[in-house]
């Protein structure tokens, strides 16, 4: 079935069940991959040709300011609110640049955690994965350092991401990842970032290099990155390149659908990551959240009971983070 009539379709079911989550989340999606005008374009798809209506060349920049942000924040909020989209789907993370490979090889994040869930054992490809790794102090320094990484020229087009923190045991409410395939790379782009960083007057982030998944780390502490020694100390169990042969052997992993995340425009499921953060923002008592748009579509309830489960915890790491006094 072509894109647009998979849009077509579940326009019309969203139509009729609005609170299908699952649908939404995929209609919002495939939205993001269609290029230009949807044709006959539904609710949804309607808000998104809006959405795009509303920025202007060297956007990205421009809405590193926090004032801009703000105003785009409820603009976008508000064509939805005015579409009669009550509730969203929550987006924890947006990816930019090209899409994750490690080696020219497609990095499968998801099924390479899952074999560390099940095994204990860290795929060989995710050796090779170093990251620069940003930890913004609130929601606000969040959506400045999204769109300074939109503007972020890298040479290699280094997949980015920006998200918020779900996972229990892991730290730090706000990230922002630039994937980097050697320690040398990861210096140039952290180099780059900080530079970048510095031109916008951006405060209330900082950054540093991490080797591959928080996850392995955690379990192998050796693992970690240390600016001490290029020379990670952790030592790979000699059955561990067996047991992932014979574990991924069964399984047939796709080719990504995209090259690259980068598009010219904000797309609506980048607003509904966007209201995701806000409202993750709002539930952790961030100070910060309190600048954005409060009248907006509700997020559901599971997310909401998810995120103030981990409320008094992830209110704490920010004021680790945040400068003392």
């Amino acid at each position: 079935m072509n894109r647009a009539l998979q849009i077509e379709r579940l326009e019309n079911r969203v139509q009729m069940q609005p609170g299908d989550m699952p649908a939404v989340k995929r209609l919002v999606t495939l939205l993001e991959m269609q290029p230009g005008e949807t044709g006959r374009a539904g609710r949804f798809g309607t808000v998104q040709a809006e959405i795009r209506k509303t920025l202007r060349p060297g956007w990205q920049e421009a809405l590193a300011d926090p004032a801009r942000t703000h105003a785009h924040y409820s603009r976008w909020v508000g064509l939805l609110t005015t579409a009669g989209v009550l509730r969203v789907p929550p987006v924890g993370q947006i990816f930019s640049g090209r899409a994750m490979t490690i080696n020219g090889i497609h990095a499968h994040c998801g099924e390479r955690l899952k074999f560390f869930a099940e095994t204990g054992a860290i795929s060989r490809l995710c050796h090779d994965c170093y990251k620069v790794q940003i930890l913004p102090e609130s929601v606000a320094a969040l959506f400045q350092t999204y769109f300074l990484l939109l503007s972020l020229d890298l040479p290699g087009d280094n997949a980015r991401k920006c998200m918020i923190e779900l996972r229990d045991g892991i730290k730090y409410p706000y990230k922002a990842y630039i994937y980097c395939q050697s320690i040398p790379e990861a210096r140039a782009c952290l180099e780059a970032f900080r530079q970048a960083q510095s031109k916008a007057n951006v405060t209330g982030v900082s950054s540093k290099i991490s080797h591959g998944c928080s996850e392995y780390g955690a379990k192998y502490p050796d693992f970690k990155f240390s600016d001490a020694d290029d020379v990670a100390a952790f030592q790979t169990p000699p059955d561990w390149a067996d047991v992932e042969k014979q574990y991924f052997s069964k399984r047939d992993l796709p080719t990504p659908g995209r090259t690259t995340n980068t598009r010219p425009d904000i797309s609506l499921r980048d607003v509904c990551a966007f209201r995701t953060w806000v409202e993750y923002g709002q539930i952790i008592g961030d100070p910060s959240s309190t600048g954005f748009a409060r009248a907006a579509p509700e997020l559901p309830p599971a997310f909401v009971k998810r995120v103030r489960a981990q409320a008094r915890i992830r209110n704490r790491e920010m004021a680790e983070l945040a400068p003392q006094a």
